[in-house]
């Protein structure tokens, strides 16, 4: 009896959880159809960017506020006050789950993702994002130069340096994108480190397969790395991204 109780809610929750992402997908398409096309017709550059990446917070806020009222998540913040008038920092997380991207532009105003290439192709997300975020696919001085240009505009840059999910008791590798930013752009780095338990949507697992209870989302906001006057080389990026990748991880 106990174990039909448990499939059965775990059906209930797969039902629940493809609901959201439906909400998600269609959401993306209505907002990139209907009001994405207004800011890009009426405002420059600048002022895009900022309608853009309000609209793209309140929407996933409004998201992340529907997984939690159904129960298939809860949010814990460990420093919330050091995100609400963040700016201009280079944000780091490692990456357990799908909807990390999500969660974090959520809780972070005023914040820019890096994001991978093929995402700009994907139909429910292209038309809300390619004019706002960035391309994991950038050539390295362009992603450097527009990067820049938006940390000094005041917006947090979000990244994930090891550009792909995180698998647990798996070998830690960091790119090294996020370390030459900071040497070029001298804008400090925020880590954040995310843990999600009981361990859900990771590399591997489908998007319904959300357990039969609460996933609680922890966001530890770390100590911010400071920027320091170091040589724009490859050693002084390897020394950032491994004091980084101990903190993160550590």
């Amino acid at each position: 009896m106990e174990t039909d109780k448990k499939i059965m809610k775990k059906i209930i929750r797969s039902v629940l959880s493809g609901f959201c992402f439906t909400v998600f997908g269609l959401g993306g398409i209505i907002a990139g159809t209907l009001i994405v096309p207004i800011p890009l017709l009426l405002l420059n550059k600048r002022n895009q960017r900022r309608v853009l990446s309000g609209t793209v917070h309140y929407l996933w806020r409004a998201f992340i506020w529907l997984m939690c009222a159904l129960k298939l998540i809860d949010v814990k913040i460990q420093g919330a006050e050091k995100l609400k008038n963040m700016r201009g920092k280079i944000v780091i997380a490692n990456h357990p789950s799908l909807i990390d991207v999500v969660i974090l532009v959520a809780k972070i105003p005023r914040s820019i993702c890096v994001v991978k290439g093929s995402l700009f192709q994907n139909i429910f997300v292209k038309y809300v994002i390619r004019h706002v975020y960035l391309s994991n696919s950038m050539e390295p001085e362009t992603f450097i130069k527009q990067a820049s240009t938006i940390l000094d505009d005041g917006y947090n840059i979000i990244i994930f340096p090891e550009g792909t999910r995180t698998i647990p008791n798996k070998p830690i590798h960091m790119h090294r994108g996020f370390a030459y930013l900071h040497l070029n752009s001298r804008h400090d780095i925020q880590p954040i480190h995310i843990e999600n338990n009981p361990y859900i949507l990771g590399k591997g697992h489908k998007w319904y397969s959300v357990g039969d209870k609460t996933s609680v989302y922890t966001l530890k906001v770390l100590p911010t790395i400071k920027s320091a006057k170091f040589e724009n080389n490859r050693q002084n990026a390897i020394k950032i991204t491994q004091r980084a990748q101990k903190a993160l991880f550590s």
